[in-house]
């Protein structure tokens, strides 16, 4: 008789830590995404996976960012500039999508 209700309070246990789990990635992927949005590839880190697409995304995006805003905005008008700086948002989104869509 002991061993059936330990073997019941093991389960419960067990079904509280499996829901404690899967709340914990959820938050975890909800704060990667978010973190993700303000600085593009950070949440790759946050999440802990995935440290290269993490750094390849931050990469891209800063060096997008460098380019345009030294070189190629200064001799635009401002309506071309939106135009050339699609391809940052471009990358920024995709990280951001790839970030939610992580799982471990």
């Amino acid at each position: 008789m002991e061993n059936q209700e330990l073997r019941e309070v093991k389960r419960e246990l067990y079904k509280e830590i499996d829901e404690l789990k899967r709340e914990y990635k959820w938050f975890k992927g909800r704060v990667s995404t978010i973190a993700n949005l303000f600085i593009p590839g950070i949440g790759f880190f946050i999440y802990g996976s995935s440290y290269l697409k993490g750094l390849i995304s931050f990469i891209l995006f800063g060096g997008y960012n460098l380019i345009f805003f030294k070189w190629i905005l200064p001799d635009l008008d401002f309506a071309f500039g939106i135009i050339y700086y699609t391809p940052a948002i471009i990358i920024w989104l995709v990280s951001t999508v790839m970030v939610a869509n992580l799982d471990d």
